[in-house]
């Protein structure tokens, strides 16, 4: 029994390993794109090893057969978690589906599932070894937290300039300019989790990592993100914010009179980068779908099209529901949000900083292409988020099985 325990020990530990490698040569993924195509990319420029530009889907190769056995060998201990791990399988049955009706490659019809999948499994593999061995969680968060954050500093002194809306931003290290602000975004969390009982210094940390976002990156589905934690960590430590709160919802209908008329005046369109004339491109795009194409959708690649925002290249929607539509099918979509959402049904009692964990994880994926499409930054979110939900005060979590 001992050596079978010590075998999932060191599957776990092979797991996190192959994690680690995944953002440690995440930069090469990095892409200039067609403003900064004068510059040599890092898979061009650092590339010491000699690796291939999409390591980390070889990575994946591994990854994911190595917890899904962990997870198999260990179902008696899924508890509430086994319903969201069925979802997922259910979720390949209809990418096969898609596959079929699309003639096209089953493998290339399970992309967005298994990007989907992939950190939800790793959260699972977390908490059932958390249930098995009782490790201390908070280490291992932390050791990501201060290898990640060096590694950002390492982009930021030697990597050439992102670029986004029309300027020039600083370095990126993990894959691209949102996965990397989703990723610091989450290692911010994590910290602000660890010192939330010193007010001023918590306070401090937010309001400079938020100013710190904006001037380096302005990535708004980042920052929205940040911003949705920040508000609920305010209302969880100061009881100003909870009658500024109670405020703010009596007065909630005048200020949505205010924001529509303020919104009334401005290029809708402009603003969001494009994304309206994407929106109603792709609404223009569903209305000639059939029955079965509105059950499986027309497969990967059907959502990239060109608008008159984004000339230069093909684009997606900047909206996963709306990808997920197009390509895969409403039930895919539902179970998708289903599946994300039964995260929070795994405990008893649902910590406050979860249900705001996921309502970022929404938002991110209902203005862009959020976490459900970059598994790198949802590898984070998820580890943070395992770290709040075992370290809150709560019922005995309903995972833990007998």
């Amino acid at each position: 029994m001992s050596k079978k325990k010590d075998v999932f020990s060191s599957l776990f530990y092979v797991i996190l390993f192959l994690i680690f490698l995944k953002f440690t040569f995440s930069y090469l993924n990095v892409e200039l794109g067609w403003w900064l195509r004068h510059l040599t990319p890092n898979i061009d420029k650092y590339n010491f090893l000699g690796l291939p530009p999409d390591f980390q889907e070889y990575v994946e190769f591994l990854l994911i057969p190595a917890m899904v056995f962990y997870l198999f060998s260990n179902l008696s201990k899924l508890g509430a978690m086994l319903f969201p791990f069925i979802l997922t399988f259910v979720m390949y049955f209809l990418n096969v589906g898609t596959a079929i009706y699309n003639d096209i490659s089953v493998i290339d019809s399970l992309t967005f599932s298994l990007k989907i999948c992939s950190p939800v499994y790793f959260l699972m593999v977390i908490l059932v070894e958390h249930k098995r061995k009782q490790f201390d969680i908070e280490t291992v968060l932390f050791r990501f937290i201060y290898y990640l954050l060096f590694l950002s500093v390492i982009a930021l002194l030697v990597f050439d300039v992102s670029y986004n809306r029309d300027s020039e931003r600083w370095p990126v290290y993990f894959s691209g300019l949102h996965t990397h602000n989703y990723v610091m975004v989450c290692l911010f969390i994590g910290i602000a989790m660890r010192i939330r009982d010193r007010y001023y210094a918590l306070y401090a940390f937010m309001f400079f990592t938020f100013v710190f976002l904006i001037l380096g990156y302005n990535v708004r589905t980042a920052l929205l993100f940040y911003l949705v934690f920040i508000l609920v960590m305010l209302y969880k430590t100061n009881s100003f914010f909870k009658y500024a709160y109670a405020k703010a919802i009596i007065y909630l209908p005048f200020l949505l009179v205010f924001a529509i008329a303020i919104l009334s005046t401005v290029d809708l369109d402009s603003l969001s980068s494009g994304r309206i004339t994407m929106y109603l491109t792709k609404l223009d795009i569903l209305k000639d779908y059939s029955f079965t194409d509105y059950l499986f959708g027309r497969g990967k690649g059907s959502d990239m099209v060109r608008t008159s925002e984004w000339w230069w290249e093909k684009k997606g929607s900047h909206n996963d529901f709306l990808t997920y539509i197009v390509e895969n099918g409403i039930p895919f979509t539902i179970l998708f949000a289903t599946l994300i959402t039964s995260l929070l049904t795994i405990s008893r009692k649902i910590s406050v900083f979860n249900i705001a964990l996921i309502i970022g994880y929404f938002i991110t994926s209902l203005f862009s292409n959020g976490f459900a499409t970059r598994p790198l930054a949802a590898d984070i979110f998820f580890l943070v988020y395992a770290y709040i939900y075992i370290n809150k005060s709560s019922t005995q979590p309903r995972w833990e099985g007998k």
